[in-house]
C-alpha cells in the first residue's frame, strides 16, 4: 500500500520494515495506524467463516473497502503476486463482491517498475463502466494511471 506520509509509494518495500515488522510502529504515519484490510477487520468469509486463508499473504490479495473514493464505494483487491485475484479463495470473494458492489483490481507492474501495474474493475455492469470512464479520464498522476 502506498504511504504518502512517508513517501512510499505502491508496491515498494517500507524503508521501516525490519526483522520484527515495522520499525517505527510507535511513531508510524497516521494512514499505517488506521489502515486495516478487510482480513484484520473480520469481514472476509467464505461460507460463513473467516478463513486463515484470505489472509493477505495467503491469497496473494489485500482487501480494502473504500466507501467514498473518486469512483465512489468500491472494493480494492490489490494483488500481492500477479495472478492471485483469478484463483482459489479470493477469486470466491471477488465473485461474491462483485453481484452487488464495484470491485477494483490492482496488479503489481509486470516490467519490473515499482508501483501498480493494471486496474480493471469488476461488478454490475453499469458501476464498471462509470468507473472505467472516469479511471481513463483522469490525468495521470490523480488516480488515471494506467
Amino acid at each position: 500500500m502506498s504511504v504518502k506520509e512517508i513517501a512510499k509509494g505502491m508496491y515498494e518495500a517500507c524503508e521501516h520494515l525490519c526483522g520484527a515488522g515495522c520499525g517505527i510502529y510507535a511513531e508510524r504515519p497516521g494512514s499505517c495506524r488506521t489502515f486495516e484490510c478487510q482480513w484484520l477487520r473480520g469481514v472476509l468469509e467464505l461460507d460463513g467463516v473467516i478463513e486463515t486463508e484470505m489472509r493477505p499473504d495467503a491469497c496473494g490479495v489485500i482487501f480494502h473497502y473504500q466507501p467514498e473514493s473518486v469512483f465512489g464505494e468500491v472494493f480494492t483487491a490489490c494483488e500481492v503476486e500477479p495472478g492471485a485475484s483469478g484463483r482459489g479463495h479470493a477469486k470466491s470473494i471477488i465473485q461474491g463482491l462483485e453481484e452487488r458492489f464495484l470491485v477494483m483490481i490492482v496488479t503489481p507492474s509486470r516490467d519490473g517498475e515499482k508501483g501498480p501495474g493494471d486496474r480493471s474493475f469488476v461488478g454490475p455492469p453499469n458501476l464498471v463502466t462509470w468507473a472505467t470512464a472516469v479511471l481513463w479520464s483522469r490525468p495521470a498522476g490523480q488516480g488515471g494511471e494506467r
